[in-house]
């Protein structure tokens, strides 16, 4: 049995928790595996489209559907977590999808496909 993969194509920064306009962020899957970026943090700011496309972000499956949790993390030791999102098994070959996270304040949208 194969199992599918996500893959992450845009990530928009919608409204950021940081008053200031600014968040440094990370993905995790799982709640706590850090997926994206691989190390260290990134800086986005408020109106930002991330392209992932070419960062050939791909996030296996296993027996159930994938959680992606993205955080903010504005100041150091404390990431707030700015919402959660699935990506489903059964969703193999519909496309291109698009989910939001919304939490602390903040709203990310992320679109991707999930391949067979």
């Amino acid at each position: 049995m194969s199992f599918p993969l996500g893959k992450l194509l845009e990530l928009s920064v919608d409204k950021t928790q940081s008053p200031d306009g600014q968040d440094r962020i990370v993905v995790t899957r799982d709640g706590s595996f850090q997926f994206f970026p691989s190390s260290g943090l990134i800086t986005v700011h408020q109106g930002d489209d991330l392209d992932l496309g070419d960062e050939d972000l791909f996030v296996p499956f296993g027996a159930g559907d994938v959680e992606l949790t993205l955080k903010a993390v504005n100041q150091p030791g404390h990431p707030i977590s700015l919402g959660s999102i699935f990506l489903r098994r059964d969703e193999v070959n519909l496309g291109e999808l698009s989910k939001k996270f919304e939490g602390g304040g903040a709203l990310y949208g992320l679109k991707y496909k999930v391949l067979p």
